[in-house]
């Protein structure tokens, strides 16, 4: 029994250690199911990342594209910003000249009415007079009286007893009709 009894133990032992080698062989071989599962979905993970990333690589440099077009229609931009200020600043200071040249037009304006005025007064005056006279001199009784009129007038500005030369003077190759009064003076000794 000695020689059966460890037979048999070893046997127990045997089967124990092989029962433990398979529970623990089985254990082994899920855990590597379990870490290969781990390492499909990682690797999937990895791809998903890895396409993700170029995803993302080329979004990048289409927003980089987008910001150097962008910065070029910026600075473009601020070109004509500034050639419009200028066009402003120039147009302001045409206006202004413009502004003062019309002021000056419209006093030139008021003027030339105020002008235009009067004539139209002083014709419509002469146009009543020329009226008048044509009124009057049309008969030759109202004729008469006007050349009566004119002779008296020429008599009194021919009146001997007046101061002056009483005659007509040329000066300057004209004739005048007033009547200057000469004095003469003798010389200082």
């Amino acid at each position: 029994m000695n020689k059966d009894a460890v037979k048999n133990l070893a046997l127990i032992l045997l089967l124990g250690v092989a029962a433990f080698s398979m529970v623990r062989y089985v254990s082994e071989l899920k855990a590597r199911f379990r870490l290969q599962d781990n390492l499909t979905q990682a690797q999937g993970e990895v791809a998903v990342l890895a396409q993700e990333k170029q995803n993302l690589l080329q979004e990048l440099g289409k927003e980089k594209k987008l910001n150097e077009r962008l910065a070029a229609k910026n600075v473009n931009l601020k070109v004509y910003l500034k050639a419009s200020k200028d066009r402003m600043t120039r147009l302001f200071r045409d206006n202004s000249k413009t502004q003062n040249e019309f002021e000056e037009i419209s006093a030139k304006f008021a003027i030339l009415k105020a002008e235009n005025r009067a004539l139209i007064d002083s014709h419509k005056r002469s146009y009543i007079e020329n009226e008048q006279f044509k009124l009057k001199l049309n008969s030759m009784v109202e004729l008469r009286k006007a050349i009566r009129e004119l002779r008296a007038k020429m008599f009194k500005a021919l009146d001997l007893g007046t101061e002056g030369n009483q005659g007509f003077l040329i000066w300057n190759g004209r004739s005048t009709v007033e009547k200057i009064k000469i004095e003469v003076n003798s010389a200082p000794k």
